[in-house]
């Protein structure tokens, strides 16, 4: 109604034709206002992160594409059946990028929930890991643009090298689980499983969400093969296929 009001008093500084056809081009400029505020408003809350939720006053996690109500749980440290019963509702096979799970979170994550005077290099600063490491990690497009309520990862550095950070690393029934972060060229990780001698019992690779120059996130899950006791990660040399930036990661401390 307020925009209407302010058509209305413009147009009539003009005349009548002159000052209908004024106030349809406010109207329309005042309608896209609206839909662009409203699509701000939507695109908040991004695919693949936690939010508190202060109107329920509860945490929410915004499903992104490929996930599982098992890994969900898994990544917040907390039960299947805890996040089941969360979300009673939510039929698993059934889940769609941008719905919204009840979640708990563990406390022996590190994290931090943002505040309205945060900044990246502020927590950068309380947390000891370099703002590049909490931006790659956390995938943040926009390090400038965070939003208070907004769960912020701050894993430890469990390995690290000139190009590849191991910040998590853990097994469960029988897979493997690593993520970090690489400055590798054309984004690709590699991975092997091996024996105690080395012996190469399975490879395989993923992808950063970024290439070198840039740091980027990768995350590898896989099927431990028996008799492995060794998982390498590593990157390709593009001139004679040589292993570099090795990390070796002892499955039994997993």
């Amino acid at each position: 109604m307020q925009g209407i009001f302010i058509a209305n008093n413009i147009a009539e500084k003009y005349d009548q034709e002159e000052g209908e056809k004024l106030k349809k081009a406010i109207m329309v400029l005042l309608v896209l206002a609206v839909i662009a505020g409203n699509n701000m408003s939507v695109k908040a809350y991004v695919p693949g992160r936690a939010y508190f939720d202060a109107k329920n006053n509860n945490y929410m996690y915004i499903v992104k594409s490929g996930d599982t109500l098992y890994n969900i749980a898994r990544i917040f440290k907390i039960s299947l059946e805890e996040l089941q019963g969360l979300n009673y509702d939510v039929k698993p096979e059934a889940l769609r990028v941008g719905d919204k799970l009840i979640i708990r979170i563990n406390k022996k994550l590190k994290f931090h929930f943002v505040r309205a005077d945060d900044t990246i290099w502020g927590i950068s600063h309380s947390s000891g890991l370099s703002a590049n490491d909490i931006i790659a990690y956390n995938q943040l497009e926009n390090p400038s643009y965070i939003i208070p309520g907004e769960l912020i990862f701050l894993p430890d550095i469990i390995a690290e090298n000139r190009n590849i950070k191991i910040m998590g690393f853990e097994k469960k029934y029988g897979t493997a689980y690593v993520s970090g972060i690489a400055r590798i060229f054309e984004a690709t990780v590699s991975y092997a499983f091996e024996s105690r001698d080395r012996k190469v019992l399975k490879e395989g690779f993923t992808t950063a969400s970024v290439g070198a120059p840039d740091w980027g996130r990768f995350d590898i899950q896989d099927t431990i093969p028996g008799g492995a006791q060794i998982i390498a990660v590593f990157s390709i040399s593009p001139k004679d296929s040589s292993r570099q930036d090795l990390i070796r990661l002892d499955l039994n401390n997993a």
